[in-house]
């Protein structure tokens, strides 16, 4: 608890005594995609579902986030919440169906995979909306209100890097939360045997649905951020490579932890702008990480950690 609240500590005084722009670009893209991590290990780590839609949820819900705020006229905030409610609404519908014929692992991501696939297809081809393979162009700012300072628009990357990370704060807080909760333990007890669950009178279908939809929920606002953040939405946002890419920041860093993904997600980020290295040679080095981590740390980085702690501990 105690090194958790040095780190968080750390990482809110980081800007005062680092001026490095290009640093502080790494981080609000870890923030982002931490975000991301956190969201699916949350049905993936403490569920036991391994989904492939949250691409999905984050490609329309930077789209709609946009579309809202520039042809509505809503405020970048406000814009947020019926993105995060069209994300229950598609985390309902799909998971309904996966859930109701009872899909588990491989099945379950294969078909979620096709759900996330289809829907990139539809933002693909609705040009008149989405402007299909060209993206749109975001233009303006989400705003906050500080004290003293009145309602001001978020700009510069130190700017950026506090509303990323009090985002990835606020999301890892309601994911704790829920954990914590009996809804928490419901999660748990379906991970480790979904048939002894169901025996002991726990609503399988429902505890599941739950931790989709508010995984997905939550996971809808990364993709407003990113939008905005990066001044440009296309279809790539929904792609399967997106999938594979949160995927393995929850492996690397560690399922079933809320700062495993987090962790995962820093490495990831980083490392191409660390080592200068191709599109091929990236995607190979990725693999090779992927591939030690699963044989040598198959708990993660912050799972590792863990037991090594508990093993010095004891």
């Amino acid at each position: 608890m105690i090194l958790r609240l040095v780190l968080w500590s750390a990482l809110y005084a980081l800007p005062i005594f680092v001026r490095s722009d290009f640093l502080l670009t790494i981080l609000i893209f870890t923030f982002i995609y931490g975000m991301l991590g956190v969201t699916l290990d949350l049905i993936f780590g403490f569920t036991g579902q391994l989904s492939m839609f949250h691409p999905a949820v984050f490609g329309v819900s930077a789209y709609m986030t946009y579309l809202l705020a520039s042809k509505a006229g809503l405020p970048f905030w406000l814009a947020t919440i019926p993105s995060a409610l069209t994300a229950v609404v598609l985390a309902m519908i799909v998971g309904s169906i996966c859930f109701k014929f009872r899909l588990k692992t491989f099945y379950f991501a294969v078909v979620t995979l096709a759900f996330a696939e289809v829907i990139r297809l539809v933002v693909l081809n609705w040009n008149s909306v989405t402007n299909g393979t060209l993206g749109l162009v975001v233009t303006g700012r989400p705003t906050v209100w500080l004290p003293g300072m009145g309602v001001v628009a978020i700009k510069g990357p130190v700017a950026w890097y506090y509303l990323t990370l009090v985002s990835l704060t606020l999301t890892v807080i309601v994911c704790a939360r829920c954990l914590s909760s009996w809804m928490g333990r419901c999660f748990g007890a379906i991970r480790l045997n979904e048939d002894l669950a169901r025996t002991l009178g726990i609503d399988v279908f429902r505890y599941k649905l739950a931790s989709f939809a508010v995984g997905n929920a939550l996971a809808s606002f990364a993709g407003g951020l990113y939008g905005y953040y990066t001044a440009y939405i296309d279809p790539g946002y929904l792609s399967i490579n997106q999938s594979m890419d949160v995927l393995a920041m929850v492996l690397l860093g560690g399922q079933g932890t809320l700062i495993g993904p987090i962790v995962g997600s820093l490495v990831l980020t980083s490392l191409p702008h660390v080592i200068d290295l191709r599109a091929e040679a990236r995607a190979i080095l990725y693999g090779a990480i992927l591939i030690f981590t699963i044989l040598v740390m198959p708990r993660g980085i912050v799972g590792t950690f863990n037991a090594w702690r508990a093993r010095r501990a004891a």
